[in-house]
């Protein structure tokens, strides 16, 4: 059985490895950092990101590291109303892709930062508002938290970033308002972000996770 066979479902999804290997997947991944909402949030994407080999690096590099950690990236794709094939092996099988959600500790190798891992995702324009991002993020805490025995994780959001914040309430997330983070990003800067958090028991405070 392959790696790429593992998968998560949820009531409406499925949450799977991304396969750098499968030109599908670089596609898809490529067309969601190139998306609007994408380019409003990381600006320099286009640069940073500008074809399909460099879609494949990246996720080479991302299911390395998550061979490597148990963190990263997962695909987010769409569970069909009725399995035409349900014996078919899960990674031979043709799904929409609509998004992808992910799981990260230590971003940076070497460089101190958040303690507890954080979960986050992007969604192709055309499912916003359907509630898929929401039930992504819940379907792979549970995930992270009965399987992996996680008990405490974070949401860090863009301080201006509306709906990620609208999708961490839902999720049953606490805001801890507006924080400076270092370690999240590849730069090595501290950045400004609004810290979410789910599990942490009450009278803790966030500098024991780092934050």
């Amino acid at each position: 059985m392959s790696r790429f066979d593992f998968h998560i479902t949820t009531p409406r999804l499925y949450l799977s490895y991304c396969n750098p290997t499968l030109d599908s997947h670089c596609d898809f991944f490529l067309e969601l950092l190139h998306g609007a909402p994408s380019r409003k949030w990381h600006p320099n994407i286009l640069e940073t990101m500008p074809d399909h080999e460099a879609a494949r690096k990246l996720l080479e590099a991302g299911d390395e590291r998550l061979i490597r950690t148990g963190y990263g990236r997962y695909l987010i794709s769409l569970k069909p109303e009725k399995e035409d094939e349900p014996e078919k092996p899960f990674s031979e099988r043709e799904l929409e892709h609509i998004g992808v959600v992910s799981m990260q500790l230590a971003r940076v190798d070497g460089m101190p930062g958040p303690t507890i891992p954080d979960v986050g995702f992007n969604m192709m324009e055309k499912y916003h508002g359907k509630g898929y991002a929401t039930e992504a993020v819940q379907g792979l805490v549970k995930y992270y938290n009965e399987t992996k025995g996680i008990k405490e994780f974070a949401g860090l959001t863009h301080i201006t970033n509306e709906p990620s914040m609208k999708l961490f309430r839902r999720a049953g997330f606490k805001s801890w308002g507006t924080r400076i983070v270092k370690g999240i990003m590849w730069t090595g800067e501290a950045i400004e972000v609004n810290v979410w958090t789910w599990g942490i028991a009450e009278g803790r405070k966030l500098e024991e996770f780092g934050m």
